[in-house]
């Protein structure tokens, strides 16, 4: 601690501050202790601190921890003295990829995974500005709820629609066939509204994610340059995710995350770009991409979330060990996505009417809480902050190393 000055000013708040650097330009910065940061933190999942002392072995053993990402040590250490602020910058945890090696070594047996685990939903609820995310990532009631009431809400929809627009009797609503083409158009605005709507309230708490991580910390000030030649890592990390190749354990854990990335996207971009194939009653030949590639990535979908779901109930893999409400969700929503939506689609090639019409009102009532809820709020929300935090991490170094070059040291980042 000696590179630290402490202790309680006049307000009696506690306080820790580094000593000034004997450099032009870095100033000291004071953070204040919360001792209510690790109740706090404990309300999103487990966050086992009673039998660390501060060995290391967790950071040690991480292949993917360096000097600017120490974990899980450093968000440990952070939330335990109620550093919050500090917390708040920290990319920690979204760069580790939950490969378990750290509650392997540790030998009080606290479970460090699972606090990195806690600490992502936490830190998700911290960049989400509707209050959502605290809600549904603290209580299994609020989570089930919102999933509940976006399915009602689309079952509601979907009778308002064919009562008020279609002017279907109540009394045929239930037993009488009708084709799928007169709610086409209505669909298509309706499938893409359930997209982006979601979408953008993600990107809104991305932008939050960045000005609590990157634009706050007034020791770094990254130019724009900077921000254009990086731009590759946000993109590679997104669209790969190859980092988690660097796990040590579980080889093939990359490739079938890999496999089940593409399925989530592909579906996502034929849902927006290529919508027209599907809103129709046209049966396309197998040649024809509206067959192929719809079958490739609901298979991609079937087989990355039932390996997941799979693993999660053999409890072999580390990561696998010890499994939230919140973990499950996701996976299961995911796997009865593709599936419904290939039963409505082998209804629809077989003539089945009436049985595509409760089959594809059983998929919407499905997927749109997934897109809706998991998307912007629950445990899908990795897909954007992981690929950022990586992002926002190799800016953070390549500024610290352009500056170390000029006289400043690297441990000026934090």
């Amino acid at each position: 601690m000696s590179g630290l000055q402490k202790g309680v000013a006049d307000d009696g708040i506690f306080r820790i501050a580094p000593k000034p650097f004997p450099l032009k330009g870095v100033a000291a910065m004071a953070y204040e202790s919360d001792p209510t940061l690790l109740a706090e933190v404990r309300k999103y999942g487990k966050f086992d601190v009673s039998g660390c002392y501060n060995c290391g072995s967790c950071t040690l053993s991480c292949d993917l921890a360096t000097d600017f990402a120490s974990f899980p040590r450093r968000s440990t250490r952070h939330v335990i003295t109620g550093l919050r602020e500090l917390l708040y910058q920290g990319l920690d945890p979204w760069i580790c990829h939950d490969c378990g090696d750290c509650s392997l070594v540790c030998p009080r047996q606290t479970q460090p995974r699972d606090a990195m685990v806690t600490l992502r939903r936490y830190l998700a609820s911290v960049y989400d500005w509707t209050g959502i995310a605290s809600l549904i990532n603290r209580s299994r009631v609020w989570h089930i709820g919102m999933l509940s009431l976006v399915a009602i809400l689309v079952l509601l929809l979907t009778l308002l629609y064919h009562l008020r627009v279609v002017n279907m009797p109540l009394s045929d609503f239930a037993s009488s066939s009708l084709g799928l083409e007169h709610m086409f158009p209505t669909m298509t605005y309706f499938t893409i509204v359930v997209i982006l709507f979601p979408l953008a309230i993600l990107l809104t708490n991305a932008f939050r994610m960045y000005l609590m991580t990157v634009h706050r910390k007034e020791i770094i000030k990254t130019p724009l340059s900077q921000w254009i030649t990086e731009m590759k890592t946000f993109l590679f990390h997104f669209f790969t995710y190859r980092k988690m190749a660097e796990c040590p354990k579980d080889k093939g854990r990359w490739p079938k995350h890999l496999l089940l990335g593409i399925g989530c996207l592909g579906m996502l971009a034929l849902l927006v770009f290529a919508l027209k194939w599907f809103q129709t009653d046209k049966i396309y030949p197998l040649s024809h991409p509206q067959r192929w590639l719809g079958y490739l990535a609901a298979a991609f979908l079937l087989f990355g979330s039932g390996d997941i779901l799979l693993g999660r109930l053999r409890k072999k893999m580390e990561a696998h060990k010890t499994s939230d409400f919140e973990d499950w969700v996701f996976p299961v929503l995911l796997f009865a996505t593709a599936l419904s939506g290939m039963v409505v689609h082998v209804f629809r090639y077989l003539g089945m009417e009436m049985a595509t019409h409760y089959a594809y009102a059983i998929h919407l009532m499905i997927s749109v809480p997934m897109l809706m809820v998991e998307m912007a709020f629950g445990k899908w929300t990795h897909m954007i902050y992981r690929p950022l935090a990586l992002y926002f991490q190799s800016l953070k170094e390549r500024t610290v190393y352009e500056r170390s070059s000029e006289g400043i040291p690297g441990y000026v980042s934090g």
